[in-house]
């Protein structure tokens, strides 16, 4: 009797040890895959933090371009302007010289 109550005992221990095994086989399993599965989250969301980025800064760059665009524009339109003032006041200016130099050689 006390031979099987050991025998029980040892297989008893057996059982619980081959439990404790596959249990601790199961948590690495569970923990390989945990990992793996953080790493491929980690990984799309640098790609997509990447591809938001480039997205942002196309954006901001055709923005910035058109705002150029736009500056180029207006100064084009604003040195049009002015030479156009600078033509009108030509005339005048050349009258205003003649004058000057008629005047200042004596002949009134």
């Amino acid at each position: 009797m006390a031979y099987e109550v050991l025998k029980q005992l040892q297989e008893t221990e057996s059982s619980a040890d081959d439990t404790i095994r596959e249990a601790e086989e199961r948590a690495r399993g569970i923990l390989r895959d945990a990992r793996a599965s953080a790493r491929a989250l980690m990984e799309k969301a640098m790609a997509e933090a990447v591809a938001e980025g480039k997205s942002i800064i196309e954006a901001e760059s055709a923005k910035a371009q058109a705002e150029a665009t736009e500056m180029l524009k207006r100064n084009d339109e604003l040195c049009r302007e002015l030479r156009d003032k600078a033509r009108a006041n030509i005339p005048r200016a050349v009258d205003l010289i003649v004058e000057r130099v008629v005047t200042s050689s004596g002949n009134r």
